[in-house]
């Protein structure tokens, strides 16, 4: 019906397909302008430029690295803290 639809588009090589279980809701037919709309699995309405954009707005590659060594470090602490509670409850267990 709409022959330039987001549908005919996403088949064409080298553009993105919609992922699965995302529904498009937007009013727009291209599927990728302003009015770009997608409903996700969980039933959040999301922008299309949120399925196939680059970094959010704002957050530079030095921002993602740094969030990153961020979160191993949280990683190393949690898992140090698991193994000595862990610890805890096997001698807790021995009384």
């Amino acid at each position: 019906m709409y022959g330039y639809g987001w549908r005919r588009w996403a088949q064409w090589p080298g553009y993105a397909e919609v992922p699965a279980g995302y529904r498009y809701i937007g009013p727009c037919r291209c599927g990728w302008g302003p009015h770009a709309f997608f409903v996700d699995p969980s039933g959040r309405v999301v922008h299309a430029s949120a399925l196939w954009g680059s970094p959010p707005a704002g957050r530079s590659p030095e921002d993602l690295r740094k969030e990153l060594e961020a979160l191993r470090e949280e990683k190393v602490r949690l898992e140090k803290r698991i193994q000595e509670l862990e610890e805890l409850e096997a001698k807790k267990n021995e009384i």
